[in-house]
């Protein structure tokens, strides 16, 4: 009998206004606070609900934005992915029986970059008024990547040139990001009784 008594009075029972029993210790109405959105894995004090990458402490808003193919600021662009655009310069030298050419002409370059893709295109409008332009270049020529694959902040490789004359070339090309926003674009083919030349700078939109 002795011991039952001991035994009871160690145990505290509380009963509350609703009349449920509690063994008094709060263990099982504890509340931590300790959400998934409000943990900060990383330590760099953003929570997971603000932090894009909860697991990398260098990407967090805010963060300087990286060639990295990482969204380092939490804003939803990575690197400079987006749509591109601007006017660019056209220049072209062209023998034709014998004789020399020189053409320029206005130019409009379009593009979207993303997931390691820079799909982009450029088009060239010689004068219509120019007739010798219109030889031969045509109405408009197009320089196109043969291989679009980006890898940070340049591009380079052979282009693709086309006219609505019917006639179509190789030649080479580059894209270099000054910044995430800018980038200097170049294009140019030297080929039989041809040279062309594309240049100017495009700008994420």
């Amino acid at each position: 009998m002795l011991a039952l008594l001991l035994a009871c009075l160690g145990s505290t029972v509380v009963v509350d206004d609703s009349g449920d029993a509690d063994s008094g210790d709060g263990a099982d109405t504890a509340d931590t606070g300790d959400t998934a959105s409000s943990r900060d894995l990383d330590g760099d004090g953003y929570v997971a609900g603000a932090d894009c990458m909860d697991l990398n402490a260098d990407v967090h808003p805010g963060a300087t934005e990286l060639w990295n193919g990482l969204d380092d600021d939490c804003d939803g662009v990575f690197d400079a992915d987006g749509d591109w655009g601007g006017d660019l310069r056209g220049e072209a030298t062209a023998v034709y029986e014998g004789r020399p050419y020189s053409f320029d002409f206005p130019c409009s370059g379009s593009g979207t970059r993303a997931a390691g893709r820079f799909d982009w295109s450029v088009v060239c409008t010689p004068s219509a008024a120019d007739d010798d332009a219109q030889l031969m270049l045509g109405e408009a020529v197009t320089v196109t990547p043969d291989d679009p694959a980006v890898d940070g902040d340049a591009w380079s490789g052979v282009v693709l040139v086309a006219s609505t004359n019917g006639w179509d070339t190789d030649g080479s090309g580059s894209i270099a990001w000054s910044t995430f926003e800018a980038a200097t674009f170049r294009a140019s083919l030297d080929a039989f009784s041809l040279e062309l030349a594309v240049t100017g700078t495009i700008a994420r939109e």
